[in-house]
C-alpha cells in the first residue's frame, strides 16, 4: 500500500510542476458530471475524448462525485466525447470546448433493459466472479485516490460477490487495520488463510490484527507461525519490535528469542543493533562453552556497529568477564 501512495504523491508533484507550463492562449476545460437516471453520481465511469482524423486521445475516470475535468490545449477544434460505465448504456457525441473558459456538461447514463435470468448455476458463478473482479478493480482505483473507507466498501462488495477471491480478503484485512478495525481485519485475514493456508501476507495481517486487539498470547503464536514461514525484512521488523516490547517489560530471555529471529534475517541492520547486546547478555548467562562463544560474537558485533551506545561500556565489561 505504501508504494502506491508514494507513486501517487510523485505523480501529484509532477502534475503541479507542469501546471504553469501547460497554459496556452487557445486552451479550454471541460468539467463534466456523470449521473444515473435518478440523478445520483456515477463514480468510475470512463471518459474518452478524441478528435476525428487524428491520433489525439485523452482519457479520464469520474471521481466519487461523478465528476471529471479535461484540459484541452486546442479549444478551437471540435472533439468526440464518449462516456462509458459497466452496467450502463454508453453515451457518445460531439463537443466543442470554450477557449479560455470552462464548458460544463452533465451526462445521464441509462441502464439497459434487464437481461433474461440465467438459470445455469455455473454461469451464475462466472458472472459473480466477473462482477467481483470489477468491484475489486474499482476499489483499487478509489484507493489510489486516497479514500480508504470508500475503497474498503468496494473490496467488501468484491468479497461478497466472490468469497473465494483471496486478494479482496487480504486488502480488507490491511485496510481495516489502517482504519482502526482490528476485529474485522482478523476475520478477513482468517478467510484469506482458509483460501491460501500458510501464505505470508495472511500471516502478517493476522499477527498485526491480534496485536492491535491486545491478545498477547494469540499474537505471540501468530508471530511464531510467521517467523517459521517467512524470513523477509518486513517480518524481521515485526519480530524485533516484539523483542523491544519484551525488553521494556524486563523479559530479556523472551526478548532475546525475538531478537534472534530478526538478527538471523538482517544481522547488521541499523535498526536491530541493540538486539545483539540483549542476545549477547542472554547467552552469557549460560555455562555452555558454545553459548559463551555466541555471547562474545553478539557483543563484539554490537560494539563494532554501535561503539558509542550507552550500553557499550557494559558490553565491554561483559566481554572481559567472558574471557576469564
Amino acid at each position: 500500500m505504501n508504494r502506491i501512495h508514494r507513486a501517487l504523491l510523485a505523480a501529484l508533484a509532477l502534475s503541479l510542476s507542469l501546471a504553469g507550463a501547460l497554459e496556452a492562449a487557445e486552451e479550454g476545460r471541460i468539467l463534466g458530471t456523470v449521473v444515473d437516471e435518478t440523478g445520483a453520481p456515477i463514480a468510475g465511469a470512463k471518459v474518452v475524448l478524441t478528435r476525428a482524423e487524428t491520433s489525439y486521445k485523452l482519457e479520464k475516470t469520474t471521481d466519487r462525485k461523478g465528476q471529471f475535468v479535461l484540459l484541452v490545449l486546442d479549444a478551437t477544434q471540435e472533439y468526440q466525447l464518449r462516456v462509458d460505465k459497466e452496467g450502463y448504456l454508453p453515451m457518445e457525441g460531439p463537443v466543442k470546448p470554450k477557449i479560455q473558459d470552462t464548458l460544463r456538461l452533465t451526462f445521464t447514463l441509462a441502464k439497459p433493459a434487464p437481461a433474461a435470468p440465467v438459470e445455469d448455476p455455473a454461469a451464475k458463478a462466472l458472472e459473480g466472479n466477473a462482477k467481483a473482479v470489477l468491484a475489486y478493480n474499482e476499489g483499487v482505483e478509489i484507493l489510489k485516490g486516497g479514500d480508504n473507507a470508500a475503497a474498503l466498501a468496494k473490496f467488501e462488495q468484491a468479497s461478497s460477490l466472490d468469497p473465494k477471491l483471496p486478494e479482496a480478503h487480504a486488502v480488507i484485512a490491511e485496510l481495516s487495520l489502517e482504519l482502526g478495525e482490528p476485529a474485522k481485519a482478523l476475520a478477513a485475514a482468517d478467510r484469506y488463510l482458509e483460501i491460501r493456508p500458510g501464505d505470508v501476507r495472511g500471516l502478517q495481517a493476522r499477527y498485526d490484527a491480534l496485536k492491535a486487539m491486545g491478545d498477547k498470547e494469540k499474537a505471540r503464536q501468530a508471530l511464531q507461525a510467521l517467523a517459521a514461514a517467512d524470513r523477509s525484512l518486513d517480518t524481521a521488523v515485526r519480530l524485533y519490535n516484539e523483542g523491544a516490547e519484551a525488553t521494556r517489560t524486563g523479559d530479556l530471555d523472551q526478548a532475546a528469542v525475538w531478537f534472534g529471529y530478526a538478527l538471523a534475517v538482517a544481522p547488521e541492520d541499523p535498526r536491530f543493533i541493540k538486539g545483539h547486546y540483549v542476545v549477547g547478555l542472554t547467552y552469557a548467562k549460560s555455562e555452555k562453552a558454545e553459548d559463551k562463544a555466541k555471547a562474545r560474537e553478539h557483543l563484539e558485533t554490537f560494539l563494532r556497529l554501535a561503539p558509542n551506545d550507552p550500553d557499550a561500556a557494559s558490553a565491554k565489561e561483559m566481554l572481559e568477564y567472558l574471557k576469564q
